[in-house]
């Protein structure tokens, strides 16, 4: 091959700085890395001047590392330097450098995984063949810059060293190192959860209304322990008031929110008020809620006495005719039209129907069961209840048949002797 002047004088310079640093390059630490450094450097020189390409650029080996945070490609090219490429936490890194960033478990870095895990087994021709037909389409603004960033780097040594089929690799050519690194789908990768299955959705919409029940009948409990004539009072108001009762808890609904609104402005005039209102708030949002809460366990307790009584007129046995067993009888009866829904949750359109009118039931008897609180004072004003006085309870009044009178007997007065 022959050189003009010029060309030959500047490769007899390159190869003067690269002899002359390395006969100047002193034996201590670090010394080899300086000897490859000025040699790459000599013979890059070289190759500009003479329009050649040389071999210290092709790429000898790779080494891939794919873990949960970071998918790592490493190239080792013949002049003794390095080529990284790495997906990092969200961040391109080329060479160390942050140089872009992509979104993780986006497109990009899944097929940027792809790649490096389906390249995990060739060799480094058919990976650098693979790298330069990488294309991965409908990336963000982001993601495609980040993509040319590392089209940019590849592509440039890819095309220096042309892929081959694996049985044309040269023999004795550097094995490719793969480093065995647990791999971890990113989160938009992992399979999405099944649909809940029609056994599945039984079971849960069960389970709530069980869970339900038994929340409401401790609470029943508890408030029939502490307080069962209060209890006794609003139920009966609502038994016996039911149209005024459904009237004054319609319009308790709709004043809750100017009450409070007027409570507010009632406390914000004056200092103690000021200091008070918070106190004030909560507790009456508290009283509101025990109020509802209390109405609809009273209601409850009308209905399942409602119907222990005509069960015992009816000549039927009753094992416990008292206020826990009203409350327990009532409870399943105003829940069971959600129990309904639950057991025909997977029936589709028909489930709609059952929660429907069982949100109607529940409305109803919270509604009248606010007004029987309000009516009847939180159980402490018997106007409207129309409790029966006696020593018998109802129950016993109505099972007990009405007395015979028995016929006077002969010879004891009350009857005419001829």
């Amino acid at each position: 091959m022959s050189a003009s002047p010029a060309r030959s004088s500047l490769l007899a310079l390159g190869l003067a700085l690269w002899a002359t640093g390395a006969a100047s390059a002193a034996p201590a630490d670090g010394a080899h890395d300086q000897r490859a450094s000025l040699v790459a450097e000599g013979l890059r020189l070289v190759g500009r001047v003479l329009h050649v390409q040389l071999k210290q650029d092709e790429v000898l080996s790779y080494t891939i590392s794919v873990g949960p945070r970071e998918a790592l490609l490493e190239l080792d090219l013949a002049s003794g330097r390095s080529r990284t490429v790495a997906f990092r936490s969200g961040e391109l890194l080329v060479d160390g450098q942050v140089s872009g960033s992509y979104v993780a478990g986006g497109r990009l870095d899944r097929a940027w995984r792809q790649l490096l895990a389906g390249s995990a087994s060739l060799d480094t021709r058919s990976v650098l063949a693979a790298i330069r037909g990488w294309d991965v389409p409908g990336l963000s603004s982001d993601e495609l810059a980040a993509k040319r960033q590392i089209d940019a780097v590849l592509r440039d040594l890819a095309s220096r060293a042309p892929a081959l089929p694996a049985a044309a690799a040269a023999p004795g050519a550097p094995a490719p190192t793969v480093v065995p690194v647990p791999e971890v789908e990113a989160p938009e990768a992992q399979a999405l959860p099944a649909a809940p299955r029609g056994v599945d959705i039984l079971f849960r919409d069960v389970r709530n209304v069980v869970a339900v029940f038994i929340a409401l009948a401790m609470i029943g409990f508890g408030t029939v322990f502490f307080a069962r004539r209060n209890v006794e009072v609003v139920a009966d108001t609502a038994a016996n008031a039911f149209g005024r009762s459904l009237v004054v808890g319609l319009l308790g609904q709709l004043l809750l929110l100017p009450t409070l609104a007027m409570l507010i402005v009632g406390l914000v005039f004056t200092i103690v008020g000021i200091l008070l209102l918070p106190f004030a708030v909560i507790a009456y949002l508290i009283a509101a809620c025990v109020a509802a809460l209390g109405g609809y366990l009273a209601v409850a307790h009308a209905i399942g006495e409602t119907v222990t009584r005509r069960r015992m007129a009816n000549g039927v046995f009753v094992r416990y005719p008292n206020a826990y067993g009203y409350l327990f009888t009532g409870l399943i009866g105003l829940l069971g039209l959600w129990a309904a829904a639950a057991l025909f949750g997977w029936a589709g359109p028909v489930v709609f129907v059952f929660r429907g009118a069982a949100f109607i039931v529940t409305w109803l008897a919270a509604t009248v069961g606010f007004g029987a609180v309000l009516l009847s004072r939180a159980g402490l004003r018997e106007t409207f209840a129309g409790r029966h006085a006696g020593e018998l309870s109802d129950e016993y009044l109505w099972a007990t048949p009405p007395a015979t009178p028995a016929a006077p007997r002969p010879g004891r007065g009350g009857g005419r002797r001829e």
